[in-house]
């Protein structure tokens, strides 16, 4: 008979003994594992952010919630301490919505939650806008036998998305920066659809800052977006792999890799091909040359819808044939 091993705790300071030196820098290092509690595609933005009189402890930019995520983490059982943090942060945020975000999400991790601090967050998320959102995850560490522990993240509070979703129908409410995406995807979509017929049947405009279109496989799409790009913001044509299966994304996306010159030069142009680990997508994209791009910017409409036009496809004859064949 196969033997089954059996799961162990493992206290989490025998993984990470030191709350800053050791648990804040690993889940900077392994943003994929956070996201994928939230549902969302992470990027690190910044550890030890200012953010009104204290320093969060990890910020992170959801390139695919066009939103900011703010992380507080802490040992032992959540405390009124760190709580009151979490709230601050989320106030002192506002910027996101200055800077085209969608929303700010704040985010306390730690080994227990007290059950009046979830209940907290969770009148917070039924009491507050779809522009801010409050999650609760507790850590845990375990092994099987004598293996190295593996970490746990389990969510115990999250937005309340049923209730959002009521008020949004009932009365829903743009922000200036939606109003403008839809705008402007509004233009994009009618050049978009007579450029290339068939490709996509949307003729709804996206509230947000991307676009997304079909690529023939299950969890793989092109998009275009205005994404942050070293110390400003840029349009970009992508192309994105993203299966549930995360070897067979993987098999896809190093199969375009290993035809990356031939890509390439249908494209016309060298390409980025990000597969930073800790993320479960994988991505090949090209960013405009034009540089800078505000959304607020209405006399660059056209030169940048017209570029994005013609790149997306440009992206889609030079890579669809070889994901067709993988």
């Amino acid at each position: 008979m196969r033997e089954i091993g059996s799961l162990t705790s493992v206290p989490i300071r025998e993984v990470w003994p030191n709350e800053a030196a050791d648990l804040t820098p690993w889940l900077a290092e392994n943003p994929g594992l956070l996201g994928d509690e939230l549902g969302m595609d992470l990027e690190l933005e910044g550890k030890e952010v200012p953010v009104g009189p204290f320093s969060a402890d990890l910020l992170f930019r959801a390139r695919d919630a066009n939103a900011l995520v703010v992380v507080e983490n802490m040992m032992g059982s959540t405390d009124h301490d760190h709580l009151g943090k979490v709230i601050t942060y989320a106030s002192g945020l506002e910027v996101a919505q200055e800077e085209g975000m969608e929303a700010t999400y704040a985010v306390l991790l730690a080994e227990h939650f007290r059950p009046e601090h979830r209940t907290v967050l969770q009148w917070l998320n039924t009491h507050t806008t779809d522009a801010v959102g409050f999650f609760g995850i507790e850590i845990e560490a375990w092994r099987i036998g004598d293996s190295p522990p593996a970490p746990r993240l389990s969510v115990i509070a999250r937005p309340d998305e049923w209730a959002r979703q009521v008020r949004r129908e009932i009365g829903p409410r743009d922000t200036e920066a939606a109003q403008r995406y839809r705008e402007f995807w509004g233009e994009f979509l009618r050049g978009f659809q007579e450029a290339y017929p068939g490709w996509s049947r949307s003729k709804k405009p996206s509230p947000n800052h991307w676009m997304r279109f079909p690529a023939g496989r299950t969890g793989t799409f092109y998009s275009v977006s205005r994404s942050w790009r070293d110390d400003h913001y840029g349009f970009r044509v992508e192309l994105s792999v993203d299966l549930s299966d995360r070897e067979e994304a993987d098999r896809v996306y190093h199969g375009l890799v290993e035809r990356r010159s031939e890509v390439e030069a249908r494209f016309g142009e060298s390409l980025t091909w990000d597969e930073t680990e800790g993320r479960r997508v994988r991505r090949i994209y090209a960013w405009d040359p034009s540089g800078a791009f505000a959304i607020e910017d209405r006399d660059r409409w056209p030169e940048v819808r017209e570029w994005a036009i013609k790149r997306l496809g440009d992206l889609r004859d030079a890579i669809q044939p070889h994901l067709d064949e993988l």
